[in-house]
């Protein structure tokens, strides 16, 4: 169980949060945050220029480092943004327009990308029904009432809650005392707060890429697996030519025999996601090429 003690921001995060606060207070964000009005959205995908992002401090080189805890700053700032113009929306920062070093032909991917931020041009082959997963979830020490929120990792098993921290601290300490009490609560009676958990909608999509169609791997049913979240969900269906900007993961193979299994595939957390092919690429898959995949 990952718990750990309410902090301050460090200096790093500090610095990160300022260096968003300044980009989102530029005129040209300025303008775009004024012009939002009430949504019935859910969730509301704010895009950034990556042009933009390299004039503010060292946001760049943060997203390349630690791009899951630099957007998690990005976002608290634009929430407090939203919230000052009474915008009851959840924002999502979405990064837009990578730079050309960043685009990549998606069947080139390796293990060694893991973890890189990339723009794919994409074209959708499948995609799954939309279900949702639990990002967070809330627990609560039955005895002293303290809560704390874990955060779950997509496809894996739910982190398993061992103990309450503020109890079991206290039993240490005590039996460091000159005076120990005989009996103690036990620090384990801990419950999961099912009103407080948070989820999340997300769909799975098979693309390939225009490149794929003409190097035979589409043809030997070979694709990607692309995650997309909250707002893209049920947004894409087969035919449609996108550029996806998102991060590279690995998990481990559908088809695995045993639980312990190292084999991995890769596959793309989408980030943001764009219409169209990138202006670099004029190649595009018809609706016969997409037939002839779907009966093999």
């Amino acid at each position: 169980m990952r718990q750990r003690d309410p902090t301050e921001p460090n200096e790093d995060e500090q610095k990160t949060l300022a260096s968003w606060r300044l980009l989102f207070e530029s005129p040209k964000y300025m303008a775009d945050l004024d012009s939002l009005s009430v949504s019935d959205e859910p969730v509301f995908g704010f895009e950034i220029e990556w042009e933009d992002i390299e004039k503010f401090g060292d946001l760049d080189v943060d997203l390349s480092e630690s791009i899951e805890h630099t957007l998690a700053c990005g976002n608290q700032v634009l929430k407090e943004q939203f919230s000052v113009r009474n915008l009851v929306t959840r924002p999502v920062i979405r990064i837009v327009a990578l730079p050309a070093n960043r685009r990549f032909e998606m069947s080139d991917l390796r293990m060694r990308d893991r973890n890189r931020l990339l723009s794919f041009d994409a074209v959708v082959v499948r995609s799954s029904p939309a279900i949702g997963w639990l990002k967070v979830s809330s627990h609560q020490c039955n005895d002293c009432g303290l809560k704390w929120n874990i955060n779950e990792r997509l496809a894996r098993p739910r982190e398993k809650v061992k103990y309450c921290k503020n109890c079991l601290d206290a039993i240490m300490q005590d039996q460091t005392s000159k005076k120990p009490k005989s009996y103690y609560k036990d620090p384990t009676d801990v419950s999961m707060v099912a009103e407080e958990n948070f989820y999340e909608d997300v769909q799975y999509l098979e693309v390939i890429s225009p490149l794929m169609t003409r190097n035979g791997m589409a043809l030997n049913q070979e694709s990607f697996q692309v995650v997309v979240f909250d707002e893209y969900v049920g947004q894409y269906g087969r035919g449609d030519h996108l550029t996806m900007n998102a991060m590279v993961a690995i998990d481990p193979l559908v088809n695995r025999d045993f639980i312990r299994d190292t084999r991995r595939m890769v596959y793309l957390k989408a980030h943001s996601i764009e219409e169209g092919l990138s202006d670099s690429n004029e190649d595009s898959v018809d609706d016969t090429v997409l037939e002839s995949l779907l009966t093999k």
